[in-house]
């Protein structure tokens, strides 16, 4: 059975806090059951380091982004269709043309093999260029994902065989 807080018990409570300094103490109590609360409450995701092309000066901006938690290949799978959208701020350039999708991204060992679509050879006016964009693209995912030492990038499941 819950049990009720009345109107009565609150003003009790709030005659028994004497001096400023246990006002303070409750109050700092208050906020810290808030933010407990909030924090036991908040969605669960993970944060994750994109880095995209400045269009101004060609260094890399980063962006912070909350992904929903997966396990194993999924997790490498939403990474790389959320790096493939592109930047969310303005001043950036995506890494490749628009509609540049992943058909397949799976890992073997150290090595994870993505496939994109052929969309990915159609240069944009304000994409990275291709060979740029394939060193970036395979630059953000070794450092998020530091176990893998070998990323394979294939188009219409074709293999590029030059290393970058």
């Amino acid at each position: 059975m819950k049990s009720k807080i009345k109107v009565e018990q609150i003003k009790d409570l709030t005659k028994k806090i004497k001096g400023p300094r246990e006002a303070f103490a409750v109050a700092i109590a208050a906020v810290f059951v808030v933010s407990l609360f909030a924090f036991l409450a908040k969605t669960h995701g993970r944060r994750y380091i994109f880095r995209f092309q400045s269009v101004d000066s060609g260094r890399n901006n980063v962006e912070w982004r909350l992904l929903p938690s997966k396990r194993g290949a999924q997790k490498v799978s939403l990474y790389v269709d959320e790096l493939l959208l592109g930047p969310k701020t303005e001043r950036s350039r995506p890494i490749f043309s628009p509609g540049t999708k992943a058909t397949f991204c799976f890992e073997r060992g150290k090595t994870l093999y993505v496939n994109l679509t052929p969309d990915l050879l159609q240069k944009s006016g304000n994409a990275s260029d291709i060979m740029e964009g394939l060193e970036i693209f395979k630059m953000n995912i070794k450092r998020t994902f530091p176990k893998y030492k070998q990323v394979e990038i294939y188009i219409d499941k074709k293999g590029l065989y030059k290393e970058f």
